[in-house]
This record gives structure tokens, C-alpha cells and sequence, in this order.
């Protein structure tokens, strides 16, 4: 029995890490993080519940509440930025709905103690995780580049050349100044980031100063180790600061955020 209930686990985890390139969020990171924690806990819960008999009301209702929660994260996919979204808001009630049943699983002697609190604590970050994706720009399902904005169609191809020559020489001073200016800072002198780097400087956007589990709690792919490592390197390039020690550190950006 005991070797059956590893052969499901080891299922679940390989199955929900295989890669799936249907995406139904565009650009919005988070949203498609939490749909992901969403996936993990609703196999989670028919996983523990299997043992459960078919036409147990209890084991009938978590695991339809399990199944809507599905579809209420891919509800929340363009609301996430807003902090009045129905969508978002009746996804943390069903989340807690959702906790309240894992709790009367226990209570009725299916499940142990020890399983219930860690998917309890997962379905609880969850929706904590929803409601705090309003504050960071990975939850946009729609960005525009500043190349959007100034790489312009060229529309005036029968006018002679010197028109152009006289346009560009007039606009040249000007042009070098504003994109050399603080607020535009030039390409060439921005330190070289990697994917964990632009996602924590992304996260940090928002002005507050968080600490590694905060931060952690957005970028669920990466360990909490892997994410101090690169904080560290932020820190060492001039672009993060730290405030505290150890595990009262807390970070924040340096001055003004202006790293795309």
C-alpha cells in the first residue's frame, strides 16, 4: 500500500512539471504562477482524497470546490493589477472554502493532521499570493516597450532625402540629450541582469522593502537559497540595498527604479 502511495506521488510531481505551452495569460508572470500553485494544490487535494469512498458527500464536495478553483484563477488572468477585482475576490473565498473543508477532513478522521496543515498552508499563501499580485508589474497581461513608442513606421518615403537630412539634424541635439537624461538612462550602462534579477527588480518595484520570503512567495519556481544568492549579486552591483541582519534583512531598491 505504502509503495502504491509513493508511485502516485512520484505521478503527480512529474506530471505537473512537464511543460505546457498553451498560455491563456500573455505577459502576466504571476498569473500564470498562480495558476500553476493552483494546479498543484487541486491535484493535491484529489490525491488525498482518493482513498476517500466515491460517494462520500465530504470527498464530493472539496473536490468540486478543487475543480472551480481551476477556473476561477484563470478568471482572475486580467484583473489581477486591480484591487477591487470580483474575479480575484471570489477566488480567496473559494480558497477559503476550500481550507475550511481540508480542516473538516480531519475532523472526520480521513486525512492526518500533518497533511491537512500543509495543504492548508499552501491553499492559505495561495490566496495571500492573489491578493498581493496587484502590487507588481509581472501581473500586467499586456506591456509596452519604450521601442513600441519611438520605433515609428516610416511613412514619407517620396520625400526627397534632404527633407530627412534636415529633420534628423534639427532633432539630433535633442534626442541625444533625452535619451542619455536620469530618467532615460542609455543601455550600455545598465549592469547585466539575469531572469531571477529583472523578476526580483520587478518585485521591488513597488517601493516597499520585503524580505527573501516575501520575495520567495512571487517567484515560486525559485528556492529561497537561489534567491538570496541573487540578491546578493544585486546588492554587489549597486542595484539592491539591504536593511537588518539575517533574517530581519529586508530589501529594497537603490534610489529610483528606472531598470526595465
Amino acid at each position: 500500500m505504502d509503495d502504491a502511495r509513493e508511485t502516485q506521488v512520484g505521478i503527480f510531481s512529474k506530471f505537473l512539471d512537464s511543460a505546457i505551452h498553451t498560455n491563456p495569460f500573455g505577459k502576466n508572470r504571476l498569473g500564470i504562477r498562480m495558476y500553476q500553485r493552483t494546479e498543484r494544490l487541486t491535484a493535491a487535494v484529489f490525491l488525498m482524497t482518493n482513498h476517500l469512498p466515491s460517494n462520500d458527500p465530504l470527498k464530493i464536495e472539496i473536490r468540486k470546490n478543487a475543480s472551480l478553483l481551476l477556473q476561477k484563477a484563470l478568471a482572475c488572468r486580467h484583473e489581477m493589477r486591480s484591487s477591487t477585482s470580483s474575479a480575484v475576490g471570489e477566488f480567496q473565498v473559494s480558497v477559503r472554502h476550500l481550507i475550511s473543508l481540508i480542516r473538516l477532513l480531519v475532523f472526520s478522521g480521513f486525512i492526518s493532521s500533518q497533511n491537512a496543515e500543509v495543504v492548508a498552508s499552501a491553499a492559505d499563501e495561495l490566496g495571500i499570493f492573489a491578493s498581493s499580485a496587484s502590487r507588481s508589474s509581472l501581473s500586467e497581461a499586456l506591456t509596452i516597450s519604450r521601442g513600441d513608442l519611438l520605433n515609428v513606421p516610416d511613412s514619407h518615403k517620396g520625400l526627397k532625402d534632404r527633407v530627412f537630412i534636415r529633420d534628423i539634424s534639427g532633432l539630433k541635439d535633442n534626442l541625444m540629450t533625452s535619451d542619455r537624461s536620469p530618467l532615460n538612462p542609455v543601455n550600455e550602462s545598465m549592469p547585466s541582469l539575469t531572469q531571477r534579477g529583472t523578476g526580483i527588480i520587478a518585485i521591488l518595484r513597488s517601493g516597499e522593502e520585503l524580505n527573501i520570503r516575501d520575495i520567495a512567495a512571487h517567484l515560486p519556481e525559485y528556492g529561497e537559497k537561489t534567491i538570496q544568492r541573487e540578491l546578493a549579486s544585486l546588492i554587489m552591483k549597486g542595484v539592491v540595498k539591504r536593511t537588518g541582519h539575517k533574517r530581519w534583512s529586508r530589501y529594497s531598491l537603490v534610489g529610483s527604479p528606472s531598470i526595465q
